[in-house]
């Protein structure tokens, strides 16, 4: 079930003299840590600098959909003067025809009627 560990070995292994238990190798042990406790201080500030330059995942979110919305904005602009330019060319690079010239009005000139000479009246003879 439970398993009994014998204190009296570990406390025979360490050295005695000194402040309560000591081991002559713990001086070295703890001088190696606080160095790799500096190292680890030294990188992490770095790590720290290099992040605040990147981008967060909301920032790139943003910047995404700016991107997106010019992309669609572009393309539209493109595909309006592309049908302007179409539309223009085809208007035009056929010489339109000319229509014909509306002929001349027929004109009739009818003559006047002939005007009555004056007669002598007739007198009636008694």
């Amino acid at each position: 079930m439970s398993k009994v560990v014998d204190l009296s070995v570990i406390t025979r292994k360490l050295h005695s003299g000194g402040e309560p238990p000591d081991n002559e190798t713990m001086d070295t042990r703890i001088a190696k840590l606080e160095g790799f406790a500096q190292e680890a201080r030294d990188r992490l500030v770095r790590v720290e600098t290099k992040l605040d330059a990147v981008s967060t995942k909301a920032e790139v979110h943003d910047l995404k959909a700016e991107m997106v919305k010019w992309i669609v904005g572009t393309a539209i602009a493109l595909g309006v003067a592309g049908i302007t330019v179409m539309t223009f060319v085809l208007n035009n690079a056929a010489p339109k025809a000319v229509a014909p010239a509306s002929p001349q009005p027929i004109i009739i000139n009818i003559p006047a009627p002939a005007a009555q000479v004056p007669t002598a009246p007739v007198t009636p003879k008694p």
